[in-house]
């Protein structure tokens, strides 16, 4: 029987007013046609959990990420992405099986010899009319063939530079993070669909990284590759992104089965010893796994960013169907003890948790505290 469903669920609160420029009228206009009626249950009868309150617009990770490493007790403030997701990638590199499974066992206590990394992912950044957007990294789809080729266009000018680079998976790579030192980078995925001035790598060693930035993004501009990606319709890759830099070390488990297939999770999974599984579609699909389950759940992660409100509503409609209602039941019917959800929107997250017994609590559905669009609402603004 599953004990404890954990449901994180990324980019499910609407923009607060003021958020990124949207105007006052866009976060009531969207809560109005919101219709949550599980989602609204279960918000209403739980206790709430941790929250994250803050009035910094400008963090470079997502509150997902933020959450995810205070419960495997790491550095909230700089999350050190990368050495978990390179642990996730290695896992799936037919040539590093082997090592990945055996390193996958230093994660429960014991000290990990091995380098501080930085992902260095390859991206598209698109030229707007007076500035420059960065595309979210998934809609590359990039083709092992196609990374290997462009990795190879750059051999030379790393070698030059004395610069290591494991590629374990086509759309994201790794140097070790004493390439370019301790330096303040952004998630791809905060910065996607943004203006990227702000969202830069700064420190002492910023400049360095841009001059390579740089010649990587003159070295791939109009190579065969992006030339038949091109031709093809799709976007071509035509820059790289460092992030994530940090050590791995041994972290907290986070459940017994994990179910994502976002890398940092992923990698935080295997690290502390759970099960690990893909992102599963349905509720349904997940009805008869034993113990404790942490899911994420981000298809309305994109429609969020790219502010296709219609879509948006649609993945949440869509979510409240197959995942919030089912779980819902299953509550209700003794088959789950209890489901923790964690909401993100643009800058902060928050955690609530209902067990069986909390439905009984009727009272906890009136007045106020009743109003579950209220709750989003108030989760929207910055705290």
């Amino acid at each position: 029987m599953m004990t404890h469903l954990t449901l994180i669920v990324p980019f499910s609160v609407p923009p607060g007013a003021g958020d990124d420029a949207t105007d006052d009228v866009v976060p009531g206009a969207l809560l109005r046609q919101l219709e949550l009626p599980a989602l609204g249950k279960l918000l209403t009868r739980a206790t709430p959990g941790p929250r994250e309150r803050h009035d910094d617009p400008f963090l470079r990770s997502l509150p997902q990420e933020r959450w995810l490493a205070g419960r495997a007790g790491l550095d909230t403030k700089q999350v050190p992405t990368a050495p978990y997701m390179r642990l996730a990638d290695l896992r799936h590199d037919a040539a590093d099986a082997a090592a990945g499974t055996n390193d996958i066992g230093a994660g429960g206590g014991a000290a990990i010899d091995e380098p501080a990394w930085a992902c260095l992912q390859p991206v598209h950044i698109h030229a707007a009319r007076d500035h420059l957007v960065l595309m979210h990294p998934d809609q590359l789809e990039i083709r092992p063939d196609e990374a290997a080729a462009l990795r190879a266009a750059i051999g030379d000018l790393l070698s030059e530079s004395d610069i290591l680079l494991d590629t374990p998976h086509p759309a994201r790579w790794y140097v070790p993070e004493a390439t370019f030192g301790d330096l303040d980078a952004t998630t791809p995925v905060r910065a996607t669909g943004r203006n990227i001035d702000i969202w830069m790598q700064a420190g002492a060693r910023a400049r360095d990284w841009r001059r390579l930035q740089n010649e990587i993004q003159m070295t791939w501009h109009d190579h065969p590759v992006n030339q038949a990606r091109e031709a093809e319709g799709r976007l071509p890759i035509n820059s790289v992104w460092l992030h994530g830099g940090g050590k791995r070390v041994p972290v907290k488990p986070l459940a017994g089965t994990v179910l994502t297939d976002d890398p940092f999770l992923a990698g935080l999974a295997l690290a502390g010893g759970s099960q690990l599984g893909p992102q599963p579609a349905r509720f349904v699909d997940i009805a008869n796994t034993d113990g404790d389950v942490l899911a994420m759940l981000d298809t309305a992660t994109e429609a969020h960013i790219a502010q296709d409100w219609g879509l948006w509503i649609e993945q949440m409609h869509a979510l409240d169907a197959d995942w919030f209602a089912p779980a819902l039941a299953a509550l209700v019917d003794g088959k789950i003890q209890a489901v923790t959800l964690v909401l993100g929107g643009e800058n902060h997250f928050a955690e609530f948790t209902v067990r069986r017994g909390d439905l009984r609590k009727f009272w906890r559905g009136l007045g106020p505290r009743g109003d579950w669009r209220a709750l989003l609402s108030d989760l929207a603004m910055a705290a």
